[in-house]
């Protein structure tokens, strides 16, 4: 972890992102942050996967459609991840879930077709509750590619306004 400059420029990272924990398959996360120099801290996060301090926006990434139908449409996680939801909410915070599906999915349109390799879960069904937790709740999706996942990250949190490399 990199000492931080500015505080209030620290990334804050949820402590049950694998990569946190010496993972390998999200290494990308990780040397992206170093590799532009982005101090992070890792802590449990309420709310979200990613966040900045004092900001109104928190990012919770997911792998793929196959993550997020398991978290939408399986009852037991559907409960946990709607008291995610609702917490994000009754914290005055923006939930954005990003999730890197790769090149076949770019937009909400594109989960109708999409059909899960494991389950009967079918993307009508997933966008269908996606959306509606879009207008309940204001979630908001956005999908990447796994190579652009931490770039995407940064711009999601500061709106891209903000400069977010340490001062040189």
């Amino acid at each position: 972890m990199m000492t931080p400059r500015h505080p209030a420029q620290i990334l804050l990272v949820d402590s049950r992102e694998k990569w946190t924990q010496g993972g390998s398959e999200d290494a990308h996360l990780r040397e992206y942050f170093d590799r532009h120099e982005i101090p992070y801290l890792i802590q449990k996060l309420d709310v979200g996967d990613y966040a900045l301090p004092g900001g109104h926006i928190v990012v919770d990434r997911k792998q793929n459609l196959e993550e997020i139908s398991k978290n939408l449409l399986n009852a037991r996680d559907h409960t946990r991840f709607l008291k995610e939801v609702r917490r994000a909410r009754d914290a005055g915070l923006q939930l954005v879930v990003l999730i890197e599906h790769g090149p076949t999915v770019k937009k909400m349109d594109d989960v109708k077709t999409w059909r899960s390799k494991w389950t009967n879960a079918s993307g009508y069904s997933l966008f269908r509750e996606m959306r509606r937790l879009e207008l309940a709740y204001r979630v908001r999706w956005e999908f990447c590619s796994k190579r652009s996942t931490a770039k995407r990250i940064i711009e999601l949190l500061t709106d891209n306004k903000t400069e977010y490399r340490k001062e040189k």
